[in-house]
């Protein structure tokens, strides 16, 4: 991700070292995690990062009322 093109943060599993402080706000859930908004987040799903031990650690993260949440996430925000 650079910063003069923002991707949703939710589309790959990412190294959490190697993440700026612009996409740390988003793992975090105090930005939107597609546009970087902080403007009227609501639930967005999860992005992931890699742990230790080769798997993935899931981040619940926000989206801002202009982006969408995928449809293949609404059945995890509901439970």
């Amino acid at each position: 991700m650079t910063a003069d093109t923002p991707t949703d943060l939710r589309s790959e599993v990412h190294d959490l070292i190697a993440l700026t402080p612009e996409p740390r706000l988003r793992l975090a859930g105090l930005a939107c995690a597609r546009c970087g908004s902080t403007e009227s987040l609501r639930p967005g799903g999860h992005a992931y990062t890699h742990s230790p031990d080769g798997g993935r650690l899931g981040w619940a993260v926000k989206v801002c009322a202009n982006c969408p949440v995928r449809p293949s996430q609404e059945g995890e925000l509901r439970s």
